[in-house]
């Protein structure tokens, strides 16, 4: 595997400006945090993010397992997006929920059942239900057996999905692969050469998907992949997009 580089991916020269630009944000556009409530958005990233949607004639899309609010929390102004791993999608404002209903029954359920695991913080979504155990990396295996139990008892079909030091139900059929197919049938992102940058094993379907489509993936971090192209951290992602907005907008 190679490290992308903006001026050249590999041995590939590319026209920048008909890429379509899809990225994770926790362990990809930021630094990760104890908690998801307390990352912090580096100063100037969101204008960045902006520039380069502008440039790519709208063609930039967020692709994170938040929830569409916890991203706008993060970059205000309804960007296109899909949350919760694809289970909430948005463009131009437009939001679909992708999937059945979540069981409300089901997460007062684990509440009540996770009440002696001390460090587990449960994120509710409104389509899935994520089990942070990085305050306490001891409660894994009860985590996971709690979260399978969960999935098994569910009245709707659901998936568990791993991260770092997350365990997550989401309703089955739902990735990040599909999430960013869906946009690539639909102007501005139809007919671009897709790219994806995302750090964590949830993104694995993305990349899949991008590397089946011929377009290019980026693994941040230094774990094994599926992802043909790697960059070191949240820092030299944000450096990378800064070199590509200047290229991008450099005169021809």
């Amino acid at each position: 595997m190679v490290k992308i580089d903006a001026i050249d991916i590999g041995t590939r020269r590319l026209d920048w400006a008909e890429w379509a630009l899809f990225l994770d944000i926790d362990g990809t556009l930021l630094d990760l945090a104890p908690t998801p409530d307390v990352v912090v958005v580096p100063a100037g990233l969101p204008q960045r993010l902006q520039s380069l949607s502008d440039r790519l004639s709208g063609a930039v899309a967020l692709i994170s397992g938040r929830s569409l609010e916890s991203i706008d929390d993060l970059f205000p102004g309804g960007c296109d997006a899909a949350g919760t791993h694809g289970a909430e999608w948005r463009r131009s404002g437009r939001v679909e929920i992708v999937g059945e209903q979540w069981p409300a029954e089901l997460t007062w359920w684990v509440k009540g059942e996770s009440r002696h695991l001390s460090g587990l913080l449960l994120e509710e979504k409104p389509c899935s239900l994520a089990f942070h155990f990085a305050a306490n990396p001891t409660i894994e295996s009860a985590v996971r057996t709690l979260a399978l139990t969960a999935a098994a008892l569910s009245p709707i079909p659901l998936k568990l999905v791993g991260g770092k030091n997350v365990f997550e139900l989401v309703p089955a059929g739902i990735d990040k692969g599909q999430a960013i197919e869906r946009f690539l049938g639909i102007p501005p992102y139809a007919g671009r050469i897709p790219v994806f940058i995302g750090d964590d094993l949830t993104d694995e379907d993305g990349f899949r998907t991008i590397n089946r489509l011929g377009g290019l993936s980026a693994h941040v971090g230094s774990r094994d992949t599926s992802a043909r192209y790697r960059l070191g951290s949240p820092e030299e992602v944000r450096q990378w997009l800064t070199r590509l907005d200047i290229l991008i907008g450099a005169p021809s």
